[in-house]
């Protein structure tokens, strides 16, 4: 899945991914479709061998609302 992300990206081009954070990857009912929280280091390491390169992290959460996090990583240029 990332793969494609990377694919589509530009030598040196960004993605933002957020997503939910949790301590393992698992699924939880959500409005539309199962949905996933995932710890940070696991998605980093998703990306890293995608071929993203992470540049920052960064989490939220909000009172009676799932956590948040967010990754900015750029296409590596190989």
């Amino acid at each position: 899945m990332l793969s494609e992300f990377a694919r589509c990206i530009m030598p040196g081009g960004g993605l933002l991914l957020g997503f939910f954070e949790g301590a393992a990857v698992e699924a939880f009912p959500h409005a539309v479709t199962p949905a996933y929280y995932w710890p940070i280091d696991e998605m980093v390491q998703h990306l890293d061998a995608a071929g993203l390169e992470t540049i920052e992290t960064q989490t939220r959460v909000d009172p009676g609302h799932r956590p948040h996090a967010a990754i900015v990583a750029r296409r590596t240029t190989t």
